[in-house]
């Protein structure tokens, strides 16, 4: 309930020009920024205050770019903040939220939209198990996205009482878009691997991983989530 009043006032300030608010997009491992921009222009459109935002994905480990997320958005004066990712970019928040989650004075988080996570890690790091020289080349995040229980992935905080919808690519057959991951994947990711639990919504493509973020019809229903909280 407390929540509910909340966003219903955050929603009628916010309409009102009174609050500070911002929807941060968090791209994926190995990519540029620019792949978030079709996403950040659709937001932009829809008069959302948008950061396409930056960061080192191969090299430095997921925990500073976490916290350094968090203080990011610490510096910038804001009273709520909503965020978009793709693929690696959902484990930076929930690396974000073992800081901001312990701050008062943290921007009320509003809604996640999550395309494609390794929430549950990332069936093609696999692969690379064992094999030292590829984890040396890949950096330490490919390591932290394995899938067993125990990885980093699935140690990270989970985010509790936010809206928080899901993305989640598929083949819609036996065997996904890469035949050396078992079962439907998007080619990289299982989509059961994609999930938490807790999320408020999901919907799912017969896309792949990254055309989840190109393709007009899930860009589409990543703002319909940023504005009303479902995607249907």
């Amino acid at each position: 309930m407390k929540r509910i009043l909340i966003i219903i006032l955050l929603t009628i300030i916010c309409y009102y020009g009174f609050a500070q608010y911002k929807v941060f997009l968090l791209h994926g491992y190995a990519n540029p920024k620019s792949i978030m921009r079709k996403l950040d222009k659709d937001l932009k459109k829809e008069g959302f205050n948008t950061k396409n935002y930056a960061y080192p994905s191969i090299y430095t480990e997921l925990d500073t770019i976490g916290k350094n997320l968090y203080l990011d958005i610490l510096k910038s004066n804001l009273d709520s903040v909503s965020f978009v990712t793709h693929s690696m970019g959902g484990l930076v928040v929930r690396a974000m939220l073992k800081y901001s989650d312990a701050d008062t004075t943290f921007p009320f988080i509003y809604r996640i939209v999550m395309i494609s996570p390794p929430n549950q890690g990332a069936d093609i790091t696999n692969i690379f198990k064992s094999k030292s020289l590829w984890h040396k080349l890949l950096g330490p995040n490919v390591r932290k996205m394995e899938t067993d229980s125990t990885s980093y992935a699935n140690q990270l905080p989970i985010p509790c009482n936010i809206e928080m919808g899901i993305i989640v690519g598929k083949r819609g057959k036996k065997k996904g878009y890469n035949l050396l991951i078992e079962g439907d994947n998007d080619g990289l990711i299982k989509p059961e691997h994609t999930l938490l639990g807790n999320e408020t919504d999901t919907i799912s493509f017969e896309l792949d991983h990254l055309a989840l973020v190109y393709r007009k019809k899930s860009r589409t229903k990543v703002v319909k989530f940023i504005k009303t909280g479902h995607f249907r």
